[in-house]
């Protein structure tokens, strides 16, 4: 501990207002108190030096006389800490129980210390009238002060475990908003797999999956701007709104134009989303999709390799309600493949604030051999992973694939 001892009657003689003007000494004269404070010893401390820490044995009761030191429970540094006041004192636990202290006390300015060692606590201190009272009365407060501390600490943590429980009971509630695997199970000609990987325990992407009739299956995918509980909860109304009006009209550009109305009426934040519509005719071998400002999806095959599809005109939905939308088609062909993600796919940082990037996710596509939809989706949010090598992730990451057999 590198510290400064300071001579008491020097000190003592420069600082009478100073100690007189202690909690200890309210009440008394300071004549009474001069050969006391003359018998203690005056420390300096720098910020960093260590005043007490724990296991090691403790012989002092100091009180802070001007600086600030912090008392620290898990290690210096902790958020976990109480800031020691001038006026106030430290290792009077340890004193009076005589066991060593169980923090650490560091300073964290440039401080000065009284420091009474306990044979002149014990010996001196209490024959001077009064103050007996006025060490009970600092640790009472003292007491009170860490009760209320610890008080607000629990309900704290309380209020954390109610929050997490609550947030836990939204990621269910937003999981049971997406169609179950297996995805449209009794549509031979297509297979299609997806998964959802929100940032935080709720996010904003969703995707969809479903049968319009024995011949017509829609598959989308969407993109909240923002996150957490209110990009969840404008994703419930995104996905309830499509199949609502897609299962009305049963047409690409009516829904997303319907869609969009409807997002934009009553939408005081807003809010906004980016969203692509598919629609595959397995009758027909067509596909026809729409985009609302969204990512352009991949296409392809396993032999002759993939490509990103055409982006249709079409702008974020929930902005402007007159916002026009045109649609696109693709002829498929047995083996073709479907590939829809968000951007938390292709903007994954790595720890060098590297993005994955639209062309690595196309190089991936173009490297992988013939394989089943569910692999293809797994095996792009390995890839993913392992570029982002542990980083954090500020974006949800979300992906859809769909294979057309043509039987």
């Amino acid at each position: 501990m590198d510290t400064g001892n300071l001579d008491p009657e020097t000190f003592v003689s420069a600082n009478r207002a100073l100690l007189s003007a202690l909690p200890l000494c309210e009440g008394i004269a300071f004549d009474l108190f001069e050969p006391f404070f003359l018998k203690c010893a005056y420390r300096r401390l720098y910020p960093g030096d260590l005043l007490l820490s724990p296991g090691v044995p403790n012989h002092h009761l100091y009180l802070l006389l001007s600086g600030e030191i912090e008392i620290y429970i898990d290690f210096v540094g902790s958020t976990k800490k109480f800031t020691v006041a001038v006026g106030e004192m430290v290792g009077e636990v340890s004193i009076i129980d005589g066991l060593a202290p169980t923090g650490f006390v560091a300073a964290t300015a440039e401080s000065v210390l009284l420091a009474i060692h306990e044979s002149v606590l014990w010996s001196e201190l209490f024959r001077i009238p009064g103050s007996a009272r006025n060490l009970l009365r600092q640790l009472a407060r003292r007491m009170r002060e860490r009760n209320l501390a610890i008080q607000k600490s629990v309900e704290q943590t309380l209020r954390l475990e109610h929050l997490e429980k609550e947030l836990r009971i939204a990621h269910d509630l937003q999981a049971s908003m997406l169609p179950m695997r297996p995805l449209l199970p009794r549509h031979s000609a297509v297979s299609v797999d997806a998964l959802m990987e929100p940032a935080k325990e709720i996010g904003g992407d969703f995707y969809d999956a479903f049968a319009l009739n024995e011949h017509t299956v829609c598959v989308a995918i969407g993109d909240v701007a923002g996150k957490g509980v209110p990009a969840a909860l404008f994703m419930v109304r995104c996905i309830t709104l499509l199949r609502t009006q897609m299962m009305q009209s049963r047409d690409l550009l009516q829904t997303i134009h319907a869609v969009n109305a409807m997002l934009c009426d009553d939408n005081p934040t807003c809010m906004f989303v980016t969203m692509m519509v598919c629609l595959v005719d397995v009758r027909q071998a067509r596909l026809d999709y729409v985009s609302g400002g969204h990512n352009p999806a991949l296409f392809g095959n396993f032999v002759d390799g993939f490509e990103f599809l055409a982006k249709p005109g079409g702008i974020l939905l929930g902005i402007d309600p007159n916002a026009t939308f045109e649609s696109c088609s693709r002829t498929l062909h047995a083996g073709d493949v479907l590939v829809m993600y968000t951007d938390g796919i292709t903007e994954a940082m790595s720890p060098v604030k590297e993005e994955f990037s639209d062309s690595r996710l196309l190089d991936f596509l173009k490297s992988q051999p013939e394989q089943p939809v569910g692999e293809l989706v797994r095996g792009i949010q390995q890839a993913v992973r392992a570029f982002a090598a542990g980083a954090e992730q500020s974006d949800d990451l979300t992906l859809l694939a769909l294979g057309f057999s043509g039987h």
